[in-house]
């Protein structure tokens, strides 16, 4: 640059192993290459040096060097030069064009028939004006490269199929994961524009199957599945607790409460709220087992107790079917 205008431009593709080094060394590689160019421009006199890579500022004040890196230095230090850091976002300019480049070099990889995108602007609704104002010069924010319509380092895609393309590309393909409409849209935005792109990235959202299926606002409890209907007595019982009575003078402070679904006859019997599995199955046999046998349905909610291991395997032995109720739905334990 001279007198904050660009008199020349240089890019290089990276081959081999220089797409292995590291940020550092890739920043350190584009700072030679630049000078090994232009170095009969540069030597005669002290220029600056613009990067948006801060750790170049201290290049000079390094201690340790490996080869590679004291090669360069070695180069670099034939020139009278001075480091000044640009932050990223003051530094527009060399990122647009690198990244303007690699955008266009992957659509023309990726996508058949890309360039026919060029021949669509003329007689586009959204951009045809705008095309036409862009033959020489810029047109507001918008300009050309390469027959290529862009506004502000974003593509312009005129209205076609593959504005479908790349939303589905965006929002389902490679590495995407079936994203919402904002997040869907920022990717887009990045790259491309379009008019009433919002609108598009909603409708193509809102059509997409696998959205729907893992992502539906209803949620769909089904049905209550009913208990059978009891046909005799103390056949099929329902059980739970009353917890947080006043402790008794044996130290009692809940009541197990067994009820026969047939007659809706209760037994009520004293316990401790720290009662395990093995205790409550002491007293239902003592209380229950021992006046009407062995039940064939046992209805109870999902405590601890009645979803240990013991439990399970105790009326697994005995044949007796454990149907557990609908979570906080205690009208079903009677």
């Amino acid at each position: 640059m001279q007198d904050k205008q660009p008199i020349g431009y240089f890019s290089e593709k990276l081959n081999g192993a220089q797409l292995n080094y590291s940020t550092y060394d890739k920043e350190l590689l584009a700072l030679v290459r630049a000078l090994q160019v232009w170095q009969h421009y540069l030597l005669p006199n002290e220029f600056v040096i613009h990067t948006d890579h801060e750790s170049l500022k201290w290049l000079k004040g390094q201690g340790k060097l490996s080869k590679r890196h004291a090669r360069w230095v070695e180069f670099i230090e034939t020139f009278p030069y001075m480091i000044q850091y640009k932050i990223g976002n003051d530094n527009v300019v060399a990122d647009a064009l690198s990244r303007r480049y690699t955008l266009i070099t992957t659509l023309n990889a990726k996508v058949l028939g890309f360039e026919h995108i060029k021949e669509l602007y003329d007689d586009d609704t959204d951009f045809s004006h705008i095309y036409k104002n862009c033959g020489h010069t810029a047109f507001e924010k918008f300009y050309l490269v390469d027959g290529l319509l862009f506004r502000l380092n974003r593509l312009c895609i005129p209205k076609c199929s593959m504005r479908e393309l790349l939303i589905h590309e965006a929002h389902s393909g490679g590495l995407m994961g079936h994203f919402g409409v904002a997040k869907t849209l920022d990717i887009l935005q990045e790259h491309f524009h379009w008019p009433h792109m919002k609108k598009d990235v909603e409708k193509v959202c809102s059509k997409c199957i696998t959205c729907k299926q893992a992502k539906s606002k209803v949620m769909l409890h089904g049905l209550y599945t009913p208990l059978p209907i009891p046909t005799s007595p103390w056949v099929d019982l329902s059980m739970d607790f009353i917890l947080g009575l006043p402790r008794t003078k044996k130290g009692r402070d809940s009541i197990f409460v067994v009820v026969d679904r047939f007659s809706k006859m209760s037994h009520f019997i004293p316990c401790h709220k720290t009662d395990d599995a093995t205790h409550v199955a002491d007293l239902f046999f003592k209380e229950v087992v021992r006046l009407h046998g062995i039940p064939k349905t046992i209805v109870s909610d999902r405590d601890v107790k009645f979803l240990s291991h013991f439990w399970k395997v105790l009326w697994g032995k005995l044949g007796t079917k454990l149907l557990y109720s609908t979570t906080c739905h205690p009208q079903t334990d009677g």
